[in-house]
């Protein structure tokens, strides 16, 4: 089966196409530029896979959690090509990638969240135990059987008896995870996002209640 997959979580784009075992890949580093930069480069390695847009099964994006404008960009490109293409959506949570990304039989996710947090989530065998949760970088709480930390900010701990391992999300990993099975597909009107958090930044008086406080 033939997938675009699309991530734009956090400060880079990442792209893939794949065609069987063939994948044509790319990642960009951005601070922003998401908008103009994502839409030319995943019609760049459709042109190089030879992959007509209506030749594929369907189009996998990142639902978050992660940086709001940049879930909300990846998602409505997203949703518009495959309007325009009728083709389905897979939504796919960002942390699963890194968790599968990481290969480890036990492995505590965490991805900046941005005001001194992070999001994470405890993952066994590939598999989601518990919720995805919005914790204090100062006061992360891991299971006591986890020796291994993975996620864009992974290396910013330093916790005894753990292993740290950087990772983003990366869109050839998502079309290798939704292979393996277990994320539906939703119609393009029904696509949807995973924020964790509502507010997405601090007031003044609240910055400044954070720094005196």
């Amino acid at each position: 089966m033939k997938y675009l997959a699309i991530d734009t979580s956090n400060a880079h784009v990442s792209v893939s196409v794949a065609d069987g075992e063939r994948f044509f890949s790319e990642t960009l580093a951005l601070n922003n530029g998401h908008s103009e930069e994502t839409l030319p480069l995943l019609q760049r390695l459709l042109a190089d896979s030879g992959i007509a847009p209506r030749q594929l099964s369907a189009i996998i994006y990142g639902q978050g959690p992660g940086a709001f404008t940049g879930l909300r960009i990846g998602c409505g490109i997203a949703q518009g090509l495959a309007l325009a293409w009728e083709l389905p959506l897979i939504p796919v949570p960002t942390l699963d990638v890194i968790a599968f990304q990481s290969a480890a039989a036990a492995v505590q996710v965490v991805m900046d969240a941005r005001m001194n947090e992070v999001y994470t989530a405890t993952y066994r065998d590939g598999r989601l135990c518990g919720d995805i949760s919005l914790q204090p970088r100062a006061a992360l709480q891991l299971p006591a059987d986890i020796t291994l930390l993975a996620g864009d900010c992974a290396d910013d701990f330093v916790l005894p008896g753990i292993r740290t391992q950087t990772l983003r999300p990366d869109a050839a990993s998502y079309i290798r995870l939704v292979r393996a099975g277990g994320y539906a597909s939703v119609a393009p009107e029904e696509a949807g996002l995973l924020y964790i958090r509502d507010k997405v930044a601090l007031t003044a008086a609240e910055q400044y209640a954070r720094k005196h406080g």
